[in-house]
């Protein structure tokens, strides 16, 4: 499958995501994300309607690792048309923590996107986990 033009500009914002989350760079995590995107996430409160309120619970959830943490987008499909793009993935996350203790989980990923001014924005992300009903 020939990829477009538009599909590899998705990719690419999706990966400048995903880098700068494993970095923990978190200034930069949601340059491409619209300021009234809509969040649904794997953890509580498990949706945001804003970047900065997505942006101030960082610090609540994300642990603190050792080095660069483990968030590698898996299987990446991607469908992108002039104006609009959908994309979905796994997110391998992990790393090392403080105490050297490992950890590791698999989540799924959607990404809805729109290219406002030129540029791909996320609008709608959806980072979710199978419920094991134990």
């Amino acid at each position: 499958m020939t990829l477009t033009k538009a599909d590899c500009e998705v990719r690419t914002v999706l990966e400048e995501w995903a880098t700068a989350t494993r970095q923990g760079r978190i200034d930069q995590v949601l340059n491409n994300h619209a300021a009234n995107l809509v969040i649904f996430d794997v953890l509580p409160p498990m949706k945001y309607e804003s970047a900065e309120s997505y942006r101030s619970s960082w610090d609540e959830w994300q642990p603190q690792t050792e080095g660069e943490a483990v968030f590698d987008l898996e299987n990446l499909t991607i469908t992108a048309g002039d104006d609009v793009a959908f994309a979905h993935c796994f997110i391998r996350c992990g790393g090392t923590l403080p105490d050297g203790r490992t950890f590791q989980d698999l989540v799924r990923a959607t990404f809805c996107l729109r290219k406002v001014n030129g540029s791909w924005v996320v609008e709608h992300q959806h980072v979710s986990k199978p419920y094991e009903n134990s």
